[in-house]
């Protein structure tokens, strides 16, 4: 694991949503000004997060891009060869090939030097993917509210840290409710993800968009993560002691003009 606080979006089967929900994470956070956020898309396979995002005409670097020499990398170097999306340093995927498992660490360490680091999951096992989750404080899998999916995403709970990783379920169904996904998974339940029509724009992914269940459950996916400082990723201090002025206790903690 890095220094710093690395939230982990896992999809339980295939179209589950993990790449949006770790988008809606990325966003929620850096909708509070404070520390920095990255984005790293670690599924070559996925078709690229900065299409989802809207965002694949920025300039700025790509994973392609990518030729690391050795050394200690600059986060803040990052910070400017990254397109920003919403505030949020994105680092996409761009073609379908495997990315370096040793490139993905030393972009996540160098990160989570300096602020709150979500990462894409890529499903399919491999060193990456294991490399990915072991940089990991929190894992979130999600597993759309449906049998096979369901049935796909015990084959991966069984792999992971159940101390650090917690269900989110896409969807609703009266025979199958979430409590009972989770404890079929057995992993604790972070909340229900409904349908968000933000996710669908024509123009890519718009946080400023989410309907406030959506906000408060990304939120709450990043609640309690320290970062090197000892200051909340949401904004709140370890002790409790707020250091930008939001309670997350009952206040919503993005903009109030933005707010559904």
């Amino acid at each position: 694991m890095t220094s710093g606080a690395v939230i982990g979006v896992l999809a339980g089967c295939g179209g589950a949503g993990a790449s949006v929900f770790a988008a809606m994470i990325a966003g929620c956070r850096a909708a509070v000004p404070g520390r920095p956020v990255f984005l790293l898309d670690c599924d070559a396979l996925g078709g690229g997060l900065d299409v989802l995002l809207g965002c694949e005409q920025k300039p700025g670097v790509r994973w392609a891009q990518v030729r690391l020499r050795g050394g200690e990398l600059d986060p803040l170097a990052l910070v400017e060869a990254l397109p920003s999306w919403h505030g949020v340093s994105v680092l996409a995927a761009d073609r379908p090939a495997q990315l370096a498992a040793d490139d993905v660490s030393a972009i996540v360490g160098a990160a989570a030097n300096i602020g709150l680091v979500v990462l894409d999951v890529p499903r399919w096992p491999s060193d990456l993917r294991e490399r990915c989750i072991s940089h990991c404080d929190r894992l979130i899998l999600v597993s759309p509210a449906e049998v096979r999916a369901v049935t796909a995403a015990a084959a991966l709970a069984v792999t992971v840290d159940p101390a650090r990783t917690e269900v989110v379920v896409r969807g609703s169904s009266r025979s199958l409710p979430a409590k009972h996904i989770a404890g079929l998974l057995g992993l604790p339940l972070l909340g229900e993800l409904a349908f968000d029509p933000a996710v669908t724009r024509p123009a890519g992914l718009n946080p400023t968009k989410l309907r406030r269940a959506s906000r408060r459950l990304a939120v709450q996916a990043a609640r309690g993560l320290a970062d090197v400082n000892g200051v909340d990723v949401n904004g709140v201090d370890v002790n409790g002691v707020d250091v930008n002025g939001v309670d997350v206790n009952g206040v919503d903690p993005v903009p109030a003009e933005v707010a559904a």
